[in-house]
């Protein structure tokens, strides 16, 4: 009786090809993933470039913000709207247009020019007729602070224009008597708080928007 040989090397070559594939698979789709996840920690690494280097900027156009402040002290009690400044505190003002909503209209800052806050949602806001004042890098009137287009508006912590006196009602610092004030805080020595301090408070907001639609808002709070 003859006996039946069966050939096992073919099967035993299409399994190997099989597994091969499979691993093949895996192998690309991995790679695909590792690329993928190099890619997004670039990008996630370019933003947070990005949006430091807007904050870098924000920090520029306060300190020139704090330096108009400071050269136009006799002038404060007035709004001087073409250079983004209001002497009063705008208490309903939304300066990144996030808390603004159709059940709490508030005041919004044309940012962009339009006029008409476009970013905003028509019906989500009270008014948008704040206009900033945008900062030149240098005499020669360019618009970018390191790439990154910087506008500031400032409004004074008072209740309305006008004298910081009574009636009107001014968020100062503390003054102390200066019989009876510490010696604290001095530079030089003999130096005491004094009644020069008692100034209104100035709210900073600068505004910095910069490559891939980056913004980066600031504030800083002042007194002369």
């Amino acid at each position: 009786m003859m006996g039946i040989k069966i050939n096992t090397q073919r099967r035993q070559q299409g399994a190997s090809m099989l597994l091969a594939l499979i691993a093949l698979l895996i192998l690309s789709v991995s790679a695909v993933a590792l690329i993928r996840s190099v890619d997004s920690g670039t990008l996630i690494i370019g933003n947070l470039g990005f949006k430091r280097d807007a904050t870098q900027s924000g920090a520029i156009g306060a300190q020139n913000a704090m330096a108009w402040l400071e050269s136009n002290q006799g002038a404060l009690d007035a709004d001087i709207a073409n250079r983004g400044y209001y002497a009063s505190s705008l208490e309903t003002l939304d300066p990144t247009g996030s808390n603004t909503s159709a059940t709490n209209k508030l005041e919004l800052i044309d940012w962009d020019g339009t006029g008409n806050c476009s970013d905003a949602k028509a019906g989500t806001y009270a008014s948008c007729t704040r206009q900033p004042f945008p900062l030149a890098a240098d005499a020669g009137g360019a618009a970018l602070v390191n790439g990154n287009t910087v506008q500031w508006i400032i409004t004074r912590l008072c209740k309305s224009a006008g004298d910081t006196n009574s009636p009107n009602t001014c968020l100062k610092p503390q003054v102390a008597v200066a019989a009876t004030a510490s010696d604290r805080g001095e530079i030089t020595a003999g130096g005491r708080i004094s009644n020069s301090l008692a100034g209104p408070y100035y709210r900073i907001i600068v505004r910095s928007a910069g490559p891939r639609r980056t913004v980066s808002y600031t504030e800083t709070i002042v007194h002369f």
